[in-house]
């Protein structure tokens, strides 16, 4: 059970890094939602409270902080490229010319 607990993380961090990275060479978040990503991110942080206040299963209380910092990191890129043009939009290939 373990196992798959410990999966469910690793995935969770490859597939939301590929998502980071991809932020960080388009110098935009694209159509990433804010909404979605700010209830992810609560999401997460209530998980790891009640991970701690229920089971006290270390294993379990980690795959919510895995997902709350790449989470945290998604929304902070949000943030950060919130005015930036999308690639391949008319204002990016005007500033471009």
């Amino acid at each position: 059970m373990h196992n798959i607990v410990n999966s469910n993380g690793v995935l969770c961090l490859i597939s939301q890094f590929v998502q980071i990275v991809a932020n960080y060479r388009n110098s935009s978040t694209g159509q990433l939602s804010a909404i979605t990503m700010a209830l992810l991110f609560g999401g997460a942080l209530a998980r790891i409270f009640t991970s701690v206040q229920e089971t006290g299963d270390i294993t379990v209380i980690a795959t919510y902080v895995v997902s709350f910092v790449v989470n945290s990191v998604l929304l902070a890129q949000i943030v950060y490229y919130w005015n930036s043009p999308t690639p391949g939009s008319d204002a990016a290939l005007n500033k471009s010319k």
